[in-house]
Parts: C-alpha cells; structure tokens; sequence
C-alpha cells in the first residue's frame, strides 16, 4: 500500500499519514479486523520518524477506528466492538467459563462458587486497600498529575514521593521506600530509585506518553507563530518540547515561562494567538491573557500497557498478602 506524504504543505506528517488511513478503512480497502504494517515497517517504507507513525495510530486508535493488542499488531476494529477490548472479554470469560467447570467436578455448585468467588473479590479488595505504593517523579507537577492518574487507574492510594526530597535524605529516604510494597516510577529514574536501596523487584517502571487531543491542537497553529510554554519547572517545559519535536512540530520560537508573577506574565503572553500550558499552570494563564487566547493544556498520561503492568503488579502484591479463603463444600 503506497502512502503520499507531502512534506512542505503545512500538514503535519502524521495527520496526513492518518487521513490516508483513515480514507483505505472507508473506502473497504483495509477491512475490519486487517492488521495494519508496525510502526517501524511504516516508518521504514515512509522515510519518517517511528513517533510520527505511533502518533498517527494513536490518535486513530483514541478515536475508536483502530485497536492496538499488545504482542500481536493494530488492527481496523470490526464492526461497534475494539478487537482489542472483545478479545480480552472473550478471553476473560473462557476463564471463567473453566473456573465453573472445575468446581463443579470438584463437587462445588454454582450458588457455591459464586459465593466464593465473592468472598475471594472482597479480601483482594481489602488487601490492596492496605498496600502501601509509592510513585517517585523529579518534577512535582507530573508527581501530583500522574498520582492522580494513576490512582484512578489502579483503584490504589499511592504515595507521591518527591525525587529531589529523596536525594535530600537519603537514610530517611531507604526507611520509607522499605516500607513500601511496590515503588512506581518512570523508565528514566529507575536507576536512581535503585540506589536509594528499592530492590529491583520491588521497581515498576512505566511509560509516559503526550495527550494525542493537545497534540492536535497544537498542529492547528500556525509554524510561523511565538507558542510559549506556561509550566511550573524548565524541566515540565522540557518535555513538552521535546514532545511536539518527535511529532514534527516546530514554532519561529517557544519560550518556556516559569514565573508565578502576573505582571511578568502579561507583557510575555498579551500578543500571542496561542498558550501552552502545563495542568497546573492553566488558571494563572486564564487570569492574563486577552479574551480570545486560546489555551492549549498539554498533558502526559501512563500509557495503556503501564496501567496494565501497574494492576497486574498490585493484582500479584495483593495475591501474596491474602490469607486463604475458608470454603465448604457441599457434600
């Protein structure tokens, strides 16, 4: 299949490489359930970056046209259903479907089963209620922005913890990471978190990825316009450079603004069409800028496979605390 890209239109490549897609999926050329080229074959065929091809297949994928299965491919969703999300639960159910079966050569009946299994819900719930889970960043915006992420995607209270705090104390560091069951942190400080004396096994290392919506948006801005970046740390406005850099997104300039000042502010943002900002940063820009600013909040999130890892993990730390459930069965 042969892709036209268009490198000096204005188009980003990676909405032209999605339109493209999007375009075979309606016309019937990519059925549903066709498993599209990996991300480095198309970007290998394509002479683009493999982040641009990722994009692309994100963005499509948040849309609903494509689903993503880990170790397996991306493909065209069938028909209202995710392959992905219909796969899991057909998966899920055959497990389930094994579990009645097995209790019920074991003599157990339904009514027995179910209430077991209830029983079994509620004391992995209970036990995961007392687990105790750090979550160690170097920037404190994305430390209370991801906490939160991930707490509503673990259904775990989590402790966020500092790096630079850490660093500071080190002994006061080692007697608090011990008393964590699980420590979560991003690829790039796993090392550190080590040496602050977590054993590897007790590491989960996950990865961030921007907000395909903020993305987008940013791409609607014009190549030639000043994008400042309103953020709490150099180090948050960092990555949110790089981050549209491995989208090839580029402005004739993007000062990064850290200040908390209104009257610093005002003079840096009154003569621009267009403010990122970091979460925390969006109600000062809000009190600033002239009527007709448009506001872009640029967010990273725990990507899917994390959030997997991260409930598997708690799932496994949780399964070694339970005591056995007591059953009966029937005669």
């Amino acid at each position: 299949m042969t892709f036209v890209i268009a490198r000096k239109n204005g188009i980003p490549i990676y909405v032209q490489l999605k339109n493209q897609i999007k375009d075979l999926i309606q016309r019937g050329v990519w059925a549903a359930g066709h498993r599209l080229p990996t991300e480095r074959e198309l970007a290998g065929q394509l002479g683009v970056s493999r982040n641009t091809v990722s994009l692309a297949y994100a963005e499509l994928e948040t849309e609903g046209i494509l689903a993503r299965r880990q170790g397996s491919g991306t493909y065209v969703l069938a028909g209202e259903g995710s392959v992905g999300s219909t796969g899991r639960r057909e998966r899920l159910l055959k497990i389930i479907d094994l579990a009645i079966e097995e209790a019920s050569h074991m003599g157990f009946s339904i009514d027995d089963f179910t209430a077991i299994m209830l029983l079994r819900v509620r004391e992995r719930k209970e036990v995961l209620g007392r687990l105790q889970v750090a979550f160690i960043e170097c920037n404190r915006e994305q430390l209370d922005y991801f906490t939160r992420e991930l707490e509503l995607g673990s259904g775990v209270y989590i402790h966020p913890l500092l790096l630079a705090d850490l660093r500071a104390a080190p002994e006061e560091a080692r007697e608090r990471l011990g008393r964590m069951d699980l420590v979560v942190t991003t690829f790039y400080h796993q090392d550190e978190v080590r040496e602050l004396g977590v054993p590897a096994d007790k590491i989960l290392g996950i990865a961030l990825e921007p907000d395909v919506s903020s993305i987008v948006r940013i791409a609607r801005v014009p190549r030639t316009s000043t994008l400042p970046v309103v953020c709490l740390s150099p180090s948050f406005g960092r990555s949110i450079t790089e981050a549209l850099a491995a989208a090839g997104l580029s402005f004739a300039a993007m000062p990064v603004i850290t200040t908390r000042s209104s009257e610093e502010l005002l003079p840096a943002l009154s003569d621009v069409g267009t403010v990122v900002v970091s979460p925390g940063r969006k109600k000062d820009v809000e009190a600033v800028v002239p009527a007709g600013t448009e506001i872009v909040e640029f967010v990273f999130h725990p990507d899917a496979g994390s959030i997997t890892m991260l409930k598997a993990a708690l799932l496994s730390a949780g399964g070694a605390s339970a005591a056995p459930t007591a059953v009966q069965r029937n005669a």
